[in-house]
């Protein structure tokens, strides 16, 4: 009876333990993993994306001409081609939080601009839905300058 109790206990446990296999393909998803980059003769952006399931996370880098550079993590996700998300980030020496969006075009992220709120440190697009992708600021996969 015992040699059932354990043999049944060790089968739970294998179930149990098994791990869920069934992500989806990255091949469903509009952009993958790697480096976009942006740069103009003074200013650059780098975002390396480091996962895409639909979860979208990586590392940002502004560096603008004659402003500080910032750098810090990103996290949003995918919906209908465009990444929603927050990039939090270190600036003259204080921590800052404020969404970002961009438009997937290809191998190709555009930046989108609108409206912000502020609410302490965090600054928020005041209508996500109605940004301006004018394609000022697009960034390219294997372009990054960082």
């Amino acid at each position: 009876m015992r040699k059932i109790f354990y043999l049944a206990l060790a089968f739970t446990l294998l179930i149990s333990c098994k791990q869920n296999t069934s992500k989806t393909p990255a091949s469903n998803f509009p952009i993958s993993v790697g480096c976009y980059g942006y740069s103009d003769e003074n200013s650059n952006i780098t975002f390396q994306v480091t996962r895409v399931d639909p979860m979208v996370q990586g590392t940002l880098i502004y560096n603008y001409a004659e402003k500080d550079r910032n750098s810090g993590s990103f996290s949003g996700s995918i919906d209908q081609n465009i990444i929603l998300g927050t990039y939090t980030f270190i600036s003259e020496g204080i921590e800052s939080t404020r969404q970002v969006a961009f438009k997937i075009d290809g191998d190709q992220l555009i930046e989108g601009f609108g409206e912000v709120t502020s609410s302490g440190k965090m600054m928020a697009f005041k209508n996500a839905s109605d940004l301006n992708y004018n394609g000022d600021i697009t960034l390219t996969k294997n372009q990054c300058a960082n």
